[in-house]
C-alpha cells in the first residue's frame, strides 16, 4: 500500500507523454482531410436554390467540425508538452533529493 503523501509515477510516464506527438500528427492528418472535404463541399453544392439549401444545412457543420478538430489538436499538443515538462520537473526533483540525501 502506498504512503498517503507519496506520488507514484509509472516508469513509462515519459514514453506515454511522448506519444502525444504521434497523436498530434494523426489529428493533423484528420485536419487535412476535413479541409479537403470543406473545399470539395464548396464546389459541389452549387449556387442554385438546391445548392443554397444544401449549404444552409452543411456549411456551418463543416466549419464547426474544422474548429473542433483544431481545438482537439491544440489540447493534445499542450497536454503532451506539459506532460513532458512535468516529467522533467519530477526527474530534477528526484535527482536533487538524491544529491541532498547523499550529502547528509
Amino acid at each position: 500500500m502506498a504512503e498517503p503523501d507519496v506520488l507514484l509515477l509509472g516508469e513509462d510516464l515519459k514514453k506515454r507523454f511522448g506519444e502525444f506527438g504521434e497523436l498530434k500528427k494523426l489529428i493533423e492528418t484528420i485536419e487535412g482531410e476535413v479541409k479537403a472535404i470543406n473545399e470539395l463541399n464548396l464546389r459541389v453544392g452549387g449556387n442554385d436554390e438546391i445548392g443554397k439549401q444544401y449549404h444552409d444545412q452543411v456549411d456551418q457543420a463543416t466549419k464547426d467540425l474544422s474548429e473542433l478538430v483544431a481545438k482537439v489538436r491544440e489540447v493534445v499538443d499542450k497536454a503532451g508538452e506539459n506532460g513532458i515538462n512535468l516529467v522533467k520537473e519530477f526527474d530534477y526533483a528526484k535527482d536533487t533529493a538524491a544529491e541532498i540525501a547523499a550529502s547528509l
